[in-house]
């Protein structure tokens, strides 16, 4: 059993349902929470789109593609998405609805009515002039320029025109395809008064594995410049996948709507079965420890771990430990050795990096690249230990029956040149 407590979009969803085994005859059943009532109303109404009996595979995983991350829609998916106001009004009245489609699967939602606000947005009337005008204010506001321009500086230049091509028209599709027939607004981006819901700053690629992305782009007759190009395929793929395991394994998803501080109790009144004290695999807890402390998520999800898996574990995100435990990097401190290196990755002379007589210009964009990218050379794991120390996190583990991770299990502590990662 799998728990993701605070889960934000689809995207941990998919990865984990995708890399079950190959052959998986078991059953796995997911926990998926989320606090944030246009979260969870638009999971909901995507995975209904991806999963409908009444389209194929290859119109169901592109209409759900577009709706988690295009501006516009096709006539067709607007009209189609509408129809999900039905199963949202179903869902709403009573308060546990299934998600019907042909498979072994199921997906459950436990919600209340703060889906609402889906259904406003859904049923909103504003025209495409007022969402791209909506659209424009926000991603390509003149007063954001500098950052864009901070952003572009750090891609390929082919990777550039993808970006701007995507950024313009907020259409997530291969650069050469036709989107001229994209004009209908994709409400679920929306408010119901016609507000873009993005941040300028919100990227799809951002939320993928890069590298996947452009080698499955490369393997679908793509260039790698056309990176949302390989995007779109590379989705097209994930999804795919993912509604394929859902009809052929016994996957069962229970979608929840609910305060992450108050989900334990909940589960512990058996008031979401199958689901109960001890019985998660893995508990994901996202960056909850931003916002509650550490110890407190040891105190409510340790009691809910697996003991009989040696495996189980409860993962945090720290997203936001630095700004009380500055880590600055030193570009002296990171050796000639390492430096010449990362240089060399980045396509920088080595006579025009720091420290050399001819670095005379300090926000040239040789400068800014190689700074920016110190970050990969420089070791925080001294500060990140005070950090845990400073909150007895292995104190509070003990007495909760957990300990934390010596040998990282997520991804590997590398070494670069010395400079361990």
């Amino acid at each position: 059993m799998i728990c993701f407590a605070a889960s934000g979009d689809l995207r941990n969803l998919i990865r984990t349902v995708n890399c079950l085994p190959a052959v998986y005859n078991g059953c796995c059943d997911i926990l998926f929470n989320d606090l944030n009532p246009l979260v969870v109303g638009r999971n909901i109404v995507v995975l209904w789109a991806l999963l409908n009996p009444d389209l194929t595979v290859d119109e169901a995983t592109e209409f759900a593609l577009h709706l988690m991350y295009s501006s516009m829609l096709t006539p067709a998916m607007s009209n189609f998405l509408s129809r999900s106001l039905v199963m949202l009004n179903n869902l709403a009245d009573s308060n546990d609805y299934s998600i019907n489609f042909n498979g072994k699967g199921t997906v459950k939602v436990i919600a209340d009515d703060d889906l609402n606000v889906t259904i406003e947005m859904l049923r909103s009337k504003y025209d495409q002039r007022t969402a791209v005008h909506a659209y424009t204010n926000i991603m390509c506001s003149p007063k954001r320029q500098d950052y864009t321009d901070r952003y572009l500086n750090s891609l390929e230049p082919a990777h550039r025109l993808s970006f701007t091509h995507y950024r313009t028209f907020g259409i997530l599709a291969p650069f050469s395809l036709d989107i001229s027939h994209f004009v209908e607004p994709n409400r679920l981006l929306y408010s119901s008064r016609g507000d873009w819901l993005l941040r300028d700053s919100d990227n799809p690629l951002h939320g993928w594995d890069v590298s996947l992305v452009l080698e499955h782009g490369e393997k679908c007759g793509l260039n790698r410049a056309d990176s949302y190009g390989c995007l779109f395929f590379y989705l097209k793929n994930e999804l795919s996948n993912f509604a394929k395991r859902l009809r052929d394994c016994q996957i069962n998803i229970t979608i929840t709507m609910l305060d992450a501080a108050v989900l334990p109790n909940f589960i512990s009144s058996s008031s979401l079965k199958p689901f109960s004290p001890g019985c998660f695999d893995r508990i994901d807890t996202s960056n909850l420890a931003d916002y509650m402390s550490a110890p407190r998520i040891l105190r409510d999800w340790a009691p809910f771990l697996n003991r009989r898996n040696k495996f189980a574990a409860i993962l945090m995100n720290f997203m936001n430990w630095q700004k009380h435990y500055p880590v600055i990097p030193d570009v002296r401190a990171v050796g000639k050795q390492a430096i010449e290196k990362y240089a060399s990755i980045m396509g920088i002379d080595v006579p025009d990096i720091p420290g050399s007589r001819n670095w005379s210009n300090s926000v040239s964009p040789a400068f800014v690249r190689f700074f920016a990218g110190m970050m990969t050379f420089t070791d925080d794991h001294k500060q990140f230990q005070s950090f845990l120390r400073d909150q007895a996190i292995e104190k509070v583990a003990t007495i909760c029956g957990v300990k934390l991770r010596k040998i990282n299990q997520v991804h590997p502590k590398v070494s670069i040149c010395g400079s361990s990662l």
